[in-house]
């Protein structure tokens, strides 16, 4: 007893330096990550300014410090995540609060005061988003679907969709490269003026087709993969978002950092993401969004992935510093209560019609994360860390259907999901942006391996 005695504590000792290590290894990564974020915004603020990626700051030590504090919320990541709470702290980190904390600082030209406001709030937010998600949860058993009535099912619905889809299409659907994208937007806007296309194209989009790309890819029934790609890429031809032809690359790459125990290596996906920017920094260096397809990836990769949630939310937050809030009264119920400011003007588009002034009657929309419409937008800075607090209970919540062995597949289905909330609210993005249905499906399916 003795003996063992002595070696309890060894061995607790040897554990905190591991995660001491783990936690420096986290920082350093993402203060790496940060760095490169800031000269990929410094880049592409030359070209997209009058689309709200200004960069204004004079002071260039307070960006350095910026990006110093805005990398110490990694420690606090699980290397190797047991709970899709956990998995999605590492994406949102990366997606939102990291990009929101450092583009507010580089878009900012006011005094240091309000800056550290805006910045505060962020960090805030991040930290209690990734406390609450940190921990365990108990998860309920949920009973799985027979094998043959699931299989039916989902085939069965993924055909009614499909053929709904292409029906609709069968005189504009186009595979068309990048010259030709906004023209095949312009060409199917009039299709998807019918509701009931536009959820189906979103149904399989955001929930179906990734789901089989992952159902096939865990189960090894390659077909089902195969056929989760290919509807895609035929999704592709009808409204030509590149999201969607790229979706079956995200899947598939998140869901190979997983290991053996099917958790998630997170600081994969930081060393990953910093050989992106190596990569892609001779790009930067020549970077013209009107030049080639490289240029046209480049823009794809940092304004319209990786950049956007921050430059979005500094807009919201410069915007609504100025204008009314709407206390959630863009919600139908709740605009029975409250009155709502901007008439029949949505929130995206009140916002986009300060930023870009409309030449029509159709005027574009500005949607931005959940930290600026369900934060910002409602309640001002103070709505921030609320906002965060809720989604990572929400989080937590959709974590307990899932049985451990299925996050990983889960994470990797709901890469749109997670890309959904760095675009738009909480709410959007788990009706339409695949959430309550992918956990639904991921629950419940019979996954038993060949």
């Amino acid at each position: 007893m003795t003996a063992l005695a002595k070696l309890k504590p060894n061995d607790e000792i040897a554990a905190g330096g591991r995660s001491l290590a783990g936690g420096l290894v986290r920082y350093v990564l993402a203060l790496l990550y940060a760095f490169a974020l800031c000269y990929a915004y410094d880049v592409i603020s030359d070209w997209w300014a009058y689309f709200g990626f200004t960069y204004l700051l004079d002071d260039e030590w307070m960006l350095y410090a910026a990006c110093i504090v805005a990398a110490l919320p990694a420690v606090l990541l699980s290397p190797r995540p047991s709970t899709f709470a956990q998995a999605s702290s590492w994406f949102l980190y990366i997606l939102v609060f990291l990009p929101c904390m450092l583009v507010t600082v580089m878009q900012f030209s006011g005094g240091t005061d309000a800056v550290i406001k805006v910045f505060a709030s962020i960090f805030i937010a991040c930290l209690l988003f990734m406390v609450i998600a940190r921990g365990e949860v108990s998860r309920w058993n949920i009973p799985e679907i027979p094998a043959r009535a699931f299989w039916l099912g989902l085939l069965g619905l993924w055909l009614v969709l499909m053929t709904l889809v292409l029906y609709s299409f069968r005189t504009s659907f186009q595979i068309v490269g990048s010259d030709d994208i906004y023209n095949q937007r312009f060409i199917g806007a009039s299709v998807v003026g019918n509701p009931i296309v536009r959820y189906s194209i979103a149904l399989l989009a955001s929930s179906i087709n990734p789901f089989m790309i992952g159902l096939g890819l865990f189960t090894r029934r390659y077909w089902v993969t195969g056929l989760g790609i290919g509807s895609q890429v035929v999704l592709f031809g009808t409204l030509a978002a590149k999201a969607v032809l790229l979706s079956p690359v995200f899947v598939v790459g998140v869901y190979f950092l997983g290991d053996r125990q099917n958790r998630m290596r997170g600081n994969l996906l930081l060393v990953g993401l910093l050989g992106v920017f190596v990569v892609t920094s001779p790009l930067l260096a020549t970077y013209n969004p009107i030049g080639t397809d490289l240029d046209q990836l480049t823009s794809l990769i940092y304004m319209r992935t990786l950049l956007i949630s921050g430059a979005t939310f500094g807009v919201y937050e410069q915007f609504f510093a100025i204008y009314p809030l709407t206390y959630f009264s863009n919600n139908n119920i709740i605009s029975w209560f409250i009155t709502y400011p901007y008439g029949d003007l949505s929130v995206g588009q009140a916002v986009q019609s300060s930023l870009i002034a409309p030449t029509s009657a159709d005027i574009g929309e500005l949607n931005a994360n959940f930290l600026a419409t369900d934060g910002v937008a409602a309640l001002g800075l103070w709505g921030v860390p609320i906002a965060a607090t809720f989604c990572a209970l929400i989080l937590r919540l959709m974590s307990k259907f899932l049985p451990e062995e299925r996050t990983m597949l889960f994470t990797a289905c709901g890469t749109g999901f997670l890309l959904s909330l760095a675009n738009t609210s909480l709410l959007t993005s788990l009706v339409t942006g695949g959430g309550l249905i992918l956990t639904a499906l991921v629950a419940a399916a019979p996954l038993k391996r060949k």
